[in-house]
């Protein structure tokens, strides 16, 4: 064959060839074009998918408050900052919406996240379209994104979200609790959950129903037009309201505070109550944390529902009834004081003082907390056996199931003669103060015990229904209305008795009785008992008024820095008297007896449609702390309200019928901050605890609906920490001016 017939056969061959593959490609196209199908993947469907957005519309969790409709735990908006990087975002805009100069823009940004600037850079320059910043730009304050937004820097953008609050910081913080973020293992998205206290107990009451809204887009994010939206709107968790009383609650707290940085103790506890409906109007612990930043918790549990110890002398209120109800004391009857045995073979029981009083009644046994009258009673009069029934009958084998999670109870130890001898008069068994709380209220409701609750009733936002609504409970009655009478009366003997051991915890306006405690602290090294003052447990349990109890109280102070055991309950008759006097004047419960000293309490009168200067003046004079904000001639409304009785040295913050203005909140608390902007509906945002040192608006502004207030605080520790650094740069200066 010639070479031109070769070449011609070659040449017909690939044209072959190159027909074969075209065809098969235009088949393929056709087949693709016909079917809708590759690799039997729906190519309609696939590029729906991609098409498709899916957002998630985020339920508001519900919120939380106290009795009087104060929020204790709400919801701030906050903001995740992302970053652009891709140039084609932009496409013809007239401006960048990517982020052009990456040097730049992480120069600027790094001491606002508080991100080194180099690892800005590298997180930009790692991005293909989209990135982010970590924990660094996730939850920034609506302060941090006006910043950023300042800066005017194109492809920096933000999602906003909710996150969860609390205006008060510490207040109340381990009934409150806390949420967390975790990972849903069905959807395998972050969620935030309750963690700890009412935010755990009721989470899923709490957290509420996300929504949604999907459409079509094209590849930058873009809505499509005619785009097929479909919407399915959020539904808001529950609000759950409970029975603390944020005023009673902060008569605690502040009282709490005082005597842990005075005397410094291992724990504080305080718990009041309404011992007619088991409402529990407050409850703190100290160590306390702030449930905004849980930063240093020291204390996780909630003590006054979670810590079993040997509470003292308080148990002996129910060896009293016991002995009363069995018919079996008899208060005029005479005992030998100071020292008991039950045998030889037996240790000894000691009064407090060692050597007792010599030959005393046992109603002066009683007043002056004799653990030999107790002993006696326990062994010679009712019986171990006997006793132990009534411990069963008023409980203190079970939890009293207040609806807060971790609560715990203690052990009855009872197996030996010593072991049933000292339970009669607090040792060796231990129980929580809440168990003591739930047995101590049959005082209050003629012989029947009623079960502590913190939540009033749940209710459904979104269309305003109660749909859960707490009651009172009782359960038990271990003792006799005439029994309660006679406890009550002996009671009240150790608090008005000048030889009665709770004389420090007379009221000066009501009549209160109630029981002492002072307990050793096992050691934990050896057995036995820790010595030392500053070793024990002082504890106290009363009630006020006498005669129909409105509130009823317990508090411990555990290991104080004292140097002798009478100054002991110099720490609890503080907390008792600050917070039951101030609590009962709040409550407006009529005063029962003679005060030593005026009344430290005034109702507010003649405010509104007076002039503005004239209640001023008034209200100076009655001591009060005055604010006015605005510049009108007459007061139209406040916080405190017309008519409210308030302590004296309250703040009272006036509003006028002019403009409202910004005062100076300088040192102001976050709670008079939350006050104000209350009264004037103006938006808040705070850094920070403790007392106001900087506010956003200026002094004498003009406010109006859409005017946002920021405020930081700093503890007066943290004040004076900058201060004294500020004087040592300043010498730091002034040396080296000298030196020069």
């Amino acid at each position: 064959m010639s070479k031109i017939n070769q070449k011609s056969v070659m040449s017909i061959m690939l044209v072959g060839i190159f027909t074969l593959i075209f065809m098969l490609i235009i088949g393929r196209f056709m087949y693709i074009q016909i079917t809708g199908e590759v690799q039997s993947v729906d190519l309609i469907n696939f590029a729906d998918k991609f098409r498709d957005s899916n957002s998630e519309l985020e339920a508001e969790r519900g919120e939380i408050f106290d009795k009087t409709g104060m929020v204790l735990a709400g919801n701030k908006p906050s903001y995740d900052l992302y970053a652009i990087v891709d140039e084609e975002y932009t496409g013809n805009s007239s401006k960048p919406l990517h982020v052009e100069d990456f040097q730049k823009t992480a120069a600027k940004l790094a001491h606002i996240i508080g991100l080194n600037e180099a690892r800005i850079v590298e997180i930009l320059e790692g991005g293909k379209f989209q990135v982010e910043f970590g924990r660094f730009g996730s939850n920034l304050t609506e302060e941090k994104k006006q910043e950023i937004e300042s800066l005017e820097l194109p492809g920096l953008y933000f999602d906003s979200g909710l996150q969860r609050y609390y205006p008060n910081g510490s207040f109340a913080s381990h009934v409150l609790g806390f949420t967390e973020e975790k990972v849903n293992e069905e959807t395998q998205k972050e969620e935030i959950v309750g963690a700890y206290g009412v935010e755990q107990e009721y989470n899923e009451q709490l957290k509420g129903e996300n929504g949604y809204i999907r459409f079509k887009r094209d590849k930058y994010g873009y809505k499509l037009l005619n785009a097929e939206e479909q919407v399915q709107q959020p539904k808001d968790g529950n609000d759950i309201y409970l029975t603390i009383d944020q005023k009673i609650q902060t008569f605690l707290e502040d009282a709490m505070t005082t005597v842990d940085e005075k005397y410094e103790p291992e724990k504080i506890i305080g718990i009041v109550m309404d011992p007619d409906t088991g409402e529990v109007l407050a409850i703190s612990n100290r160590p306390s944390f702030n449930p905004n930043t849980r930063e240093n918790i020291q204390n996780w549990y909630n003590d006054a529902i979670s810590y079993p110890f040997e509470p003292g002398s308080t148990m002996k209120i129910f060896t009293l009834s016991a002995a009363i109800e069995e018919g079996v004391y008899n208060g005029s009857d005479t005992y030998q004081s100071g020292r008991y045995r039950i045998n030889e073979n037996y240790r000894y029981i000691s009064d407090y003082n060692d050597k007792g009083w010599g030959v005393i009644t046992y109603d002066e046994g009683v007043r002056h907390s004799s653990n030999v009258a107790f002993a006696k009673i326990l062994w010679e009069q009712l019986g171990p056996e006997k006793y132990l029934e009534y411990l069963h009958a008023f409980q203190f084998d079970q939890a009293t199931g207040i609806d807060l999670k971790g609560e715990k109870i203690g052990t009855i130890s009872y197996r030996y003669p010593m072991d049933q001898i000292t339970t009669a008069f607090g040792q060796n068994s231990t129980f929580t103060p809440i168990q003591i709380m739930k047995a101590a209220s049959v005082l209050a409701n003629e012989g029947k015990m009623v079960k502590p609750f913190v939540t009033s009733h749940i209710k459904n936002p979104n269309n305003q229904e109660i749909v859960f609504e707490n009651k009172t409970e009782y359960v038990g009655n271990p003792i006799s209305p005439d029994t309660v009478e006679k406890v009550k009366d002996l009671l009240e003997s150790t608090v008005v008795s000048e030889d009665g051991t709770g004389k420090k915890f007379r009221l000066e306006n009501f009549s209160t009785f109630g029981k002492t405690g002072t307990a050793q602290m096992p050691n934990p090294e050896g057995g036995g008992y820790m010595d030392g003052a500053d070793n024990l447990l002082y504890s106290f349990i009363g009630m006020a008024p006498k005669e129909d109890p409105e509130l009823m109280m317990y508090v411990a102070v555990q290991r104080p820095k004292i140097d002798y055991s009478f100054y002991g309950s110099d720490t609890t008759s503080y907390i008792y008297k600050t917070v039951m006097e101030n609590s009962l004047h709040y409550l407006e419960v009529e005063p029962d007896q003679d005060a030593e000293q005026t009344i430290k309490s005034t109702k507010l009168e003649d405010l509104y449609k007076q002039p503005t200067k004239q209640v001023v003046s008034r209200l100076k004079e009655q001591e009060f702390k005055v604010t006015v904000a605005g510049n009108g001639d007459q007061i139209v409304d406040s916080t405190p309200k017309e008519g409210d009785t308030v302590l004296r040295n309250k703040h009272i913050i006036l509003q006028t019928n002019g403009e409202p203005t910004m005062p100076d909140v300088s040192d102001w608390t976050l709670r008079e901050v939350l006050s104000l902007v209350e009264l004037l509906e103006i938006k808040v945002d705070f850094l920070g605890k403790g007392f106001v040192i900087k506010q956003n608006i200026p002094v004498g502004s003009k406010l109006s609906n859409d005017s946002h207030l920021i405020v930081e605080l700093k503890t007066k520790t943290e004040q004076q920490t900058d201060q004294n650094e500020e004087e040592n740069s300043e010498n730091q200066d002034t040396n080296q001016s000298s030196d020069e």
